[in-house]
C-alpha cells in the first residue's frame, strides 16, 4: 500500500524459481491378498488386508509398516509341509514390496477388493459365518457314553463292558418320524437321533426294528435266558416246568417250537418264549418282568438245556465311572447280555459330550464344559455345592440324560443352558377377580436345597381366595409360611405374585386344584406372551397332565445346531467357493429338443469317466459301452481333455472343447444345481445323470445343434463359483423345465465365478482360481481413481507382481497419469526355457487377447518385461518361487540408488539380483526347475524385447538386458532411455507451474528457457543426455498461440545410449611389425 506519511516500506518478491530435486524411486504395486489378516505382531488385524481400505493406496516405509497393515505375506504348503510353488493363493506383491523396504523406504502398496482365502481348495459349499454365541454340537466328536453288557462266561470273554459308537442320524432322509428310518444300519447296530434336542439312543434288535434303549420294547429285543442244548426235545409228558409259578403243559419229544409255545402260553404277560430256528434253541424275553424258571424233577431242563433260577431283564444303569454296575453272576444286579451302562463321565469309553459356542470376535469355536446329569437337581449341586446355582454364570452348561424322569430309566440326553443369574422368579398376571373364590385350593411345592441332589419333600400349601384382589396376597401368605427354605412369595405394585427360589436354585409345583392356572401361572411358551417366564412342565409331565405340574428353572433347553461339521448359516451374498472336487462332473446332452441327463440319452453308459489313464472298463467294472466319455485328468493344467467313445472303431475320440456350434462339440454354462429346483442341497452326480430338470438360466436349447454336450458349470467341481441371494425369480415360471412355476423353488444359486476361456472351453483348476484374481486385479486397476491422482500421489514404477495379465491395465493407467512411471512385467513361472517356447510366447503365437500363460501382447516405451522367475524364502524361511519382477524392481532401485535412472539397470555394475539365490521355471508337476539361460536362449529373449535374468559366473544373479516393450526401434527401445524421459516429462511439468499466469512475454520465455536449460546441462554433467536444444521465443510462440494463452518450450535432447556390445578385433602382428608403426 501507498504511504502517505514519511517512511520506508520493503517488499519481497521472490524470483529464485528453480526446478527441485526429484523425489527418487517409489514403486507403486497392486496386490491380491488374503482378507482381514492378523498383523506380523499377532496383535489384530492388518487393516490394510479389510473389506473397507481395499482399492485404498497405502505409502509405507518400512517393512514393519508392511507388516502392521498387511501381515506377512502369506505362502501355503501342503499337508506334509512341501510349499506349494506358484499357487494362486501365494501373496507374491506383498512379498515383492517387502523386500523393496528392505532398500528403499517409500513404496506404495493397494489390494484388490478380493479374499485369496477363499480360494482355498474345499469339497463343501461354504455358509455363512455364524452368530456370536450360537452353540454347536459337534456330533463327529461326540462320546454318548453307551456300553454293552456281555453276560457270557469269563472264560468265553464275557462279564465285561464294550463301548458302542452309535450312528448319528441327523437328516430328513435318515428319519421315520422320531425314529431311524429302516434303511439306517443293521441288526446289532444303535444309533442315536440328533435331528431334534431328545438326541434319543436307539438299538436295532433282530426284527430290524429301531428300539429305543431302557424302553420295554428294548428290554424285550434281548434274550434274558438261552437253553444250552440245540434242537432238544422234551423228556415227558408233564407239568414239572413252571414259568413264574404258572405250570407248562408238555408231551413227550414236543420239538423246540412246541415247547416255546407252551411256556409262552403259560408266562404272564410281558414274557415271549421262542423258538430260534437258526441256532435251534429256546430263547426267553420280557419287557421287565422277571423270569422265574422251576422243574420239580428236573429231568426236562435237563433235556431241554435250562437252569432253574431267577432270570432279570435287559437294564440299563446310568452311573459315572466310579459307581459300575454290578452285572456279573453272583452281584446284586446280575444282568443279561445286551444290558447297558449309560457312563456320565469321560474315562474308558463315557460320555463327553462335545458342545461349542462361537465367538465374533475371534472367528472360532470354543469348547463348552457340559458335564451329564439325571436332574437339574443333580446338576445344581454337582457345579455349585454350596450356593445351589447362586454361583452359577450365565451360560453354564450341562447335559441331562434320562430327560423326562423315566422308570426304568430311558436313553435320551436334552442340553440345558443357564440363562440368569440371581434368584429365580416366576411372575403372575395381574390378580383382579379372575380367580375362583368360596373354597379352599391346595398346590404342592419342592424345592432344591445345599447339599441335595434331589428336590427335597414337597410341602403342601392351602389357602382360601375370595374371588378378589386380595387372592394375591392370600396366595404369597400360603407360601411364605409353609417353612421353605429358600423359596418365598411377593406381591408387586401391579397386584402380582412373584414365587422366587432366592438361591436361583429350581422348585417344582403340582397345581393340585388348578388355581394356579387362574393366577396366570402358564408353562412357558416363546411365542406366547402371557405365559409365565422360567416355568416349564415338569419332566415327564405336559400340557395334557392332569393336574399339572411344572418346574421354575433357570435351566433353559439349549438352542444349537448339531452336526459332524461346522454349521454355518445362509451363504453369504457374493461368497466365493473354489470347488476342488475334480472328479464330480454332470454333462448333459442334447436330444434334438432340449438338454437331457447323460444316462438319459445313452442308458448302457454310466457317466463321465474321470481318470488320469485311458479306461479299459467303466467304473463298474462293465464293458465300455457307445458314447461313453473319458475325463483326461493327466494334464491338470489344459483341464479338461474330453474324450468320447466310438464303439464302431473301438476308439477314443477327442472331443474339441473349443467348438460350441457342431453336433460334436461343448458348451460350457450353468445348467443346475440338483435334480429340481426347491432343493437346497446339490444332487448327487448320479441322480443327476439320470435327470432332465434345468434351471430357468440354463442355456437355450433352441440355440444348439441336436448331439452337443453341455459340461454343467454349476454343480461340476473344480472351477470357482459365487454365491447369489435371490438370482432365481420365484414369482415366474421355468421356460426350461415345462414352464413349471417357480414359487417353491429355492431362490438362491452358485453361480460360476470363472468365465469361459477365450475359445469358449471352460476355466478349470488353478487357472479358474487365478482368473477370478486377475478380475479383481482388473478392475481394481481399471476404475480406482485414487491411484490416477499424480499431483498427490507421485511414483515412477509400478507392477503387478506374479500377473503378466495387469501389463496392459497398467499401460493404460500410466497414460491416464502423463506417462509418468515405468511399468515392470512378468513373465509366466511356468515358461519353460526352450527357443521355441520362450519365442511362441513372446511373439503370441497363439493369439492370445490379452498378456497372459499363453503369449505376450502389449508392447510399449514404458514397458519392461522380465524372465524368468526366481527362488527365494519367505518371512518365515520357507523355499519359495518368486515372480521376474520381484528380482527386477529391486534391482531398478538399488541401480538409482548407486547411480541415476538414466543409467542402465543392468550387467555387473548394476544389475545384480540381491532377493533371489536361483532363477529357473515350474514344471507341469509344479516343482522348480533351476536354470541358466545360455547365450542361445539369450539371444530369443532379447530379440523379443524380454530381458533376462540370469547367474553369470563370478558375478552370481544379474539382469542382463534393458529393452523395452517398445513398438518401433528407436532411443525409446532401452530402459535407460525410457526412465530419463520419464524423469524429464516430471520434471520439466514441475519447472513450468510456477510460469502459469505469468505475462506471455519475452521476459517469462527467457525465465522459462533458462530454468530448462540449466536443468538439462545438470543432466549432462550427470551422464543422462550428450546435448539438448531448448526454443522459447517468437518462432515457436506465434501470435496465435500468444492468443490462445499458450507458451511452447520445445526441447530436443540427445540421450545418452548404454553400452551393450563390445567388439574388440584383436589383430595378430609379425614381430617388430607394430614398432615399426611408429
Amino acid at each position: 500500500m501507498a504511504l502517505v506519511s514519511p517512511g520506508v516500506e520493503v517488499q519481497v518478491i521472490d524470483e529464485s524459481f528453480y526446478t527441485p530435486s526429484a523425489p527418487g524411486t517409489v514403486p507403486m504395486i497392486f496386490v491380491a491378498s488374503a482378507e482381514n489378516k492378523t498383523n506380523s505382531a499377532g496383535t489384530g488385524i492388518a487393516t490394510g488386508t479389510t473389506k473397507a481400505n481395499a482399492g485404498v493406496p497405502f505409502l509405507l516405509t518400512s517393512q514393519k509398516d508392511l507388516g502392521d497393515l498387511f501381515g506377512d505375506p502369506n505362502f501355503y504348503s501342503d499337508t506334509n509341509g512341501n510349499m506349494i510353488h506358484g499357487s494362486e493363493l501365494n501373496e507374491y506383491g506383498l512379498q515383492t514390496a517387502y523386500s523393496l523396504l528392505g532398500v528403499t523406504n517409500q513404496v506404495f502398496v493397494v489390494r484388490a477388493d478380493f479374499d485369496l482365502a477363499k480360494l482355498t481348495p474345499s469339497a463343501i459349499a461354504p455358509g455363512g459365518t455364524p452368530v456370536d454365541g450360537a452353540y454347536w454340537l459337534d456330533t463327529q466328536n461326540t462320546s454318548y457314553g453307551l456300553l454293552e453288557w456281555n453276560a457270557a462266561a469269563l472264560s468265553a470273554g464275557g462279564q465285561s463292558f464294550t463301548a458302542v459308537d452309535p450312528i448319528v442320524v441327523n437328516k430328513a432322509s435318515e428319519l421315520n418320524g422320531d425314529l431311524p428310518a429302516d434303511s439306517v444300519g443293521v441288526i446289532g447296530d444303535y444309533a442315536v437321533v440328533t435331528a431334534n434336542n431328545m438326541n434319543r439312543m436307539f438299538y436295532k434288535n433282530t426284527s430290524g426294528t429301531w428300539v429305543q434303549v431302557g424302553s420295554a420294547d428294548w428290554k424285550a429285543s434281548w434274550p434274558a435266558v438261552v437253553s444250552t442244548v440245540a434242537a432238544a426235545t422234551a423228556a415227558a409228558t408233564d407239568s414239572s416246568i413252571t414259568i413264574n409259578g404258572n405250570p407248562v403243559a408238555l408231551t413227550a419229544s414236543d420239538d423246540l417250537t412246541a415247547v416255546a409255545l407252551a411256556m409262552t402260553t403259560a408266562a404272564p404277560a410281558g414274557i415271549t418264549v421262542t423258538h430260534n430256528t437258526n441256532t435251534q434253541v429256546l430263547e426267553f424275553t420280557t419287557n421287565g418282568t422277571a423270569i422265574v424258571l422251576a422243574d420239580t424233577l428236573g429231568t426236562q431242563f435237563a433235556a431241554l438245556g435250562l437252569t432253574a433260577g431267577t432270570y432279570n431283564a435287559p437294564t440299563m444303569t446310568i452311573a459315572p465311572h466310579t459307581s459300575v454296575p454290578e452285572y456279573k453272576i453272583g452281584e446284586s444286579a446280575e444282568a443279561p447280555t445286551g444290558s447297558i451302562w449309560m457312563k456320565t463321565t469321560t474315562p474308558n469309553g463315557g460320555a463327553n459330550w462335545n458342545i461349542k459356542s462361537y465367538s465374533a470376535d475371534t472367528a472360532l469355536w470354543s469348547t463348552v464344559f457340559a458335564p451329564v446329569h439325571t436332574s437339574n437337581a443333580a446338576a445344581l449341586q454337582a457345579l455349585d455345592s454350596t450356593g445351589n446355582g447362586s454361583n452359577l454364570a450365565v451360560g453354564t452348561t450341562y447335559v441331562k440324560v434320562n430327560v423326562n424322569a423315566a422308570s426304568p430309566v430311558e436313553a435320551d440326553a436334552k442340553i440345558y443352558r443357564r440363562v440368569a443369574t440371581g434368584a429365580t422368579t416366576i411372575t403372575s398376571a395381574k390378580v383382579t377377580t379372575q380367580v375362583t373364590g368360596g373354597a379352599a385350593v391346595t398346590a404342592d411345592i419342592a424345592e432344591t436345597k445345599v447339599g441335595l441332589t434331589a428336590l427335597d419333600t414337597a410341602k403342601t400349601i392351602t389357602w382360601t381366595p375370595t374371588g378378589g384382589t386380595g387372592d394375591a396376597a392370600l396366595l404369597v401368605t400360603a407360601i411364605n409360611n409353609a417353612g421353605f427354605t429358600n423359596v418365598s412369595a411377593t406381591v408387586t405394585e401391579q397386584n402380582r405374585v412373584v414365587i422366587s427360589h432366592k438361591l436361583g436354585g429350581d422348585f417344582y409345583i403340582e397345581d393340585t386344584d388348578g388355581a394356579l392356572a387362574e393366577y396366570g401361572f402358564a408353562a412357558f411358551d416363546a411365542n406366547d406372551s402371557a405365559s409365565t417366564v422360567n416355568l416349564y412342565y415338569a419332566p415327564g409331565t405336559g400340557a395334557a397332565t392332569s393336574p399339572k405340574e411344572f418346574t421354575a428353572s433357570l435351566w433353559k433347553t439349549l438352542v444349537y445346531d448339531a452336526s459332524a461339521t461346522e454349521p454355518t448359516t445362509l451363504t453369504a451374498d457374493g461368497e466365493i467357493w473354489y470347488n476342488s472336487v475334480i472328479d464330480e462332473v454332470d454333462i448333459m446332452y442334447h436330444d434334438g429338443s432340449s438338454w437331457v441327463g447323460y444316462k438319459n440319452a445313452f442308458a448302457g453308459t454310466m457317466g463321465p469317466i474321470v481318470a488320469a489313464a485311458e479306461p479299459t472298463t467303466q467304473a463298474d467294472g462293465s464293458a465300455i459301452e457307445d458314447n461313453d466319455l473319458w475325463i483326461d485328468t493327466s494334464d491338470l493344467e489344459n483341464f479338461p481333455t474330453i474324450y468320447r467313445w466310438n464303439a464302431a472303431l473301438s476308439t477314443w475320440n477327442l472331443v474339441d472343447k473349443g467348438d460350441q456350434t457342431s453336433e460334436n462339440g461343448i458348451l460350457f454354462a450353468d445348467a443346475r444345481w440338483s435334480t429340481a429346483g426347491s432343493d437346497v442341497v446339490a444332487a448327487d452326480i448320479e441322480d443327476l445323470l439320470e435327470s432332465d430338470y434345468l434351471d430357468p438360466d440354463a442355456p437355450d436349447p433352441a440355440l444348439y445343434p441336436k448331439g452337443m454336450l453341455l459340461w454343467n458349470l454349476r454343480r461340476s467341481g473344480f472351477n470357482v463359483k459365487r454365491f447369489v441371494r435371490n438370482y432365481i425369480a420365484v414369482g415366474q415360471n421355468n421356460a426350461r423345465t415345462g414352464d413349471e412355476s417357480m414359487a417353491a423353488y429355492n431362490p438362491n444359486r452358485w453361480v460360476t465365478e470363472s468365465t469361459n476361456n477365450v475359445d469358449g472351453s471352460g476355466s478349470f483348476g488353478r487357472n479358474a482360481q487365478r482368473k477370478s484374481v486377475v478380475q479383481a486385479l482388473q478392475a481394481m486397476v481399471n476404475s480406482n481413481q485414487e491411484i490416477r491422482d499424480d499431483e498427490r500421489r507421485f511414483f515412477n514404477l509400478m507392477a503387478t507382481p506374479n500377473y503378466p495379465e495387469l501389463i496392459g491395465e497398467m499401460i493404460s493407467l500410466n497414460y491416464d497419469r502423463k506417462l509418468t512411471a515405468f511399468v515392470v512385467g512378468d513373465s509366466p513361472m511356468r515358461l519353460a526355457p526352450d527357443a521355441t517356447g520362450l519365442n511362441d510366447w513372446a511373439t503370441n503365437v497363439e493369439l492370445a487377447v490379452e498378456d497372459n500363460d499363453r503369449g505376450l501382447v502389449s508392447r510399449d516405451e514404458y514397458l519392461g518385461v522380465y524372465y524368468p522367475a526366481g527362488f527365494t524364502s519367505d518371512n518365515a524361511g520357507n523355499n519359495v518361487v518368486v515372480p521376474a519382477s520381484h528380482m527386477a524392481l529391486r534391482t531398478l532401485i538399488l541401480s538409482d540408488q548407486v547411480s541415476y535412472p538414466w543409467f542402465a539397470p543392468a550387467g555387473t555394475r548394476r544389475g545384480g539380483v540381491t532377493n533371489a539365490t536361483a532363477t529357473g521355471y515350474l514344471s507341469s508337476e509344479g516343482e522348480f526347475v533351476s536354470i541358466s539361460l545360455n547365450n542361445g536362449q539369450r539371444n530369443v529373449l532379447y530379440s523379443n524385447n524380454i530381458n533376462p535374468i540370469t547367474p553369470i559366473t563370478g558375478s552370481g544373479l544379474v539382469v542382463f538386458g534393458q529393452k523395452t516393450r517398445a513398438r518401433n526401434a528407436s532411443a525409446l527401445d532401452r530402459i535407460n532411455v525410457a526412465r530419463l524421459t520419464v524423469y524429464l516429462r516430471r520434471q520439466l511439468e514441475i519447472l513450468a507451474r510456477p510460469y502459469l499466469f505469468e505475462p506471455n512475454d519475452a521476459g517469462t520465455r527467457d525465465q522459462v528457457k533458462a530454468a530448462a536449460d540449466a536443468l538439462l546441462l545438470e543432466l549432462v554433467g550427470l551422464r543422462g543426455i550428450y546435448d539438448f536444444v531448448t526454443v522459447c521465443d517468437t518462432t515457436n510462440n506465434t501470435p496465435a498461440r500468444v492468443d490462445k494463452n499458450e507458451l511452447y518450450l520445445d526441447v530436443a535432447i540427445e540421450p545418452v545410449k548404454a553400452i551393450e556390445f563390445i567388439y574388440i578385433p584383436l589383430r595378430i602382428k609379425n614381430t617388430g611389425e607394430i614398432a615399426s608403426l611408429g
